[in-house]
């Protein structure tokens, strides 16, 4: 690599403080005056890495825009990053789909971690489903190659229901890689089986479970913070059938998946939920923090935040707000947490059943609906930073 002193006038060090202030879009400029400054920019993963710590995390989101992200047929998508501002101040801007990425066919949208993008695709190729991935970065337009093809065996039969998955996506800051778990039951083995991809060196590996190990509920996508990825997950299940009337409050947990250590540890829910909730609680990450979040008493939508990860007594009930405040009549749809800003006054959230956004002013109890975006999509909301981070070392044009 041409070293980008031949062809400079500001020493390089200085030349790599100025520009790890820069935003994506203007580095990428930058990227087309000269040879040596696109490989500064584009090759070297310690100024990806200084350029991503010094980055503004609180700005972008990243939609998925799609009629149902959970039954893997055939139907195309779209995500679309955009930022928090223009979401709030002019929703209708928003889509446009020259800006936005076609997922085609069986994609679906797992997990954003330091601005890049995980996809996914599941084949249907009878009882087995071959499920691969691939890494995108939005800001950089450059995408992985493929990983390995995973083969699951998700049904008994041609005929038979499809069965349980669950993913996650996140970063092994150990070995310096980007990881890929897959957890299902296993139909053919009878057990819960855990899948994990290495993106660095394309490989996989099984993690054998035994038939007793923790049924991850819904959502599939699992939350990653803290160098693990979580799901709410029922314990002592022998299957992945299960009826949400009948589970007590003993086999609620939450399971984390440390991605370095490739483990699962299971921690409590915290000591205030005393209860199974009407409906299934679920998980969220909101400003490198996670969040539970619940129905109370048919009456309440309620956020609890872990303020240090890993610390069971840091559990914090965090918000309580009551559904009429908000305009919730259908309670089967609860709001979804989908950003909070920096300083913690503002949450936005989403009425799934509606599509309607509501921006909730925490400090003042003060709740502002925002128009739809589009009512024909459903959507998903992904925390998301613009970086420069590679999706792999043999970098392909997106």
């Amino acid at each position: 690599m041409k070293n980008p002193r031949d062809d400079q006038i500001l020493p390089l060090e200085l030349l790599i403080e100025i520009f790890s202030w820069l935003p994506v879009k203007t580095l990428m400029q930058f990227a087309c005056v000269s040879k040596s400054l696109k490989s500064l920019i584009f090759d070297d993963p310690s100024f990806a890495k200084l350029h991503l710590n010094r980055s503004p995390k609180s700005t972008h989101i990243l939609l998925n825009t799609e009629d149902d992200p959970y039954k893997f047929e055939n139907e195309d998508s779209w995500v679309v990053p955009c930022s928090v501002r223009c979401l709030m101040e002019d929703p209708s801007s928003v889509i446009d789909v020259e800006g936005c990425y076609h997922l085609k066919g069986n994609h679906l949208v797992i997990d954003s971690c330091n601005g890049l993008v995980c996809l996914g695709n599941f084949y249907d190729v009878g009882p087995i489903e071959d499920f691969w991935v691939q890494l995108w970065n939005p800001a950089t337009h450059l995408m992985s190659k493929k990983s390995p093809t995973f083969h699951l065996s998700m049904r008994t039969s041609v005929d038979a229901p499809q069965g349980k998955v669950n993913l996650g996506f996140g970063y092994d800051s150990s070995h310096d890689t980007y990881k890929v778990v897959v957890v299902h039951w296993d139909c053919t083995e009878q057990k819960m089986m855990t899948r994990v991809s290495c993106m660095k060196n394309i490989c996989c590996k099984n993690i054998l479970c035994d038939p007793c190990s923790p049924l991850m509920l819904y959502p599939i996508m699992g939350q990653f913070v803290g160098g693990c990825v979580n799901w709410i997950a029922l314990k002592n299940m022998n299957g992945p059938e299960y009826e949400w009337d009948n589970v007590t409050r003993e086999q609620l947990a939450i399971v984390s998946f440390d991605m370095s250590k490739e483990k699962y540890t299971y921690r409590p829910l915290p000591e205030g939920v005393t209860k199974v909730p009407h409906f299934e609680p679920s998980l969220e990450v909101l400003e490198n923090h996670m969040y539970l979040s619940h129905d109370h008493n048919m009456t309440h939508f309620v956020m609890w935040k872990m303020r240090e990860y890993g610390v069971q007594e840091s559990w914090t009930r965090w918000l309580s707000i009551r559904y009429e405040h908000i305009r919730c009549d259908n309670l089967f749809f609860k709001p979804v947490p989908m950003f909070l800003s920096e300083d913690g006054d503002i949450l936005l959230l989403v009425k799934t059943e509606d599509l309607e956004f509501i921006k909730y002013n925490i400090r003042d109890n003060n709740a502002e609906y925002i128009p739809n975006l589009n009512h024909e999509f459903w959507l998903q909301a992904f925390g998301y930073v613009q970086s420069m981070v590679s999706p792999c070392q043999d970098k392909e044009d997106g």
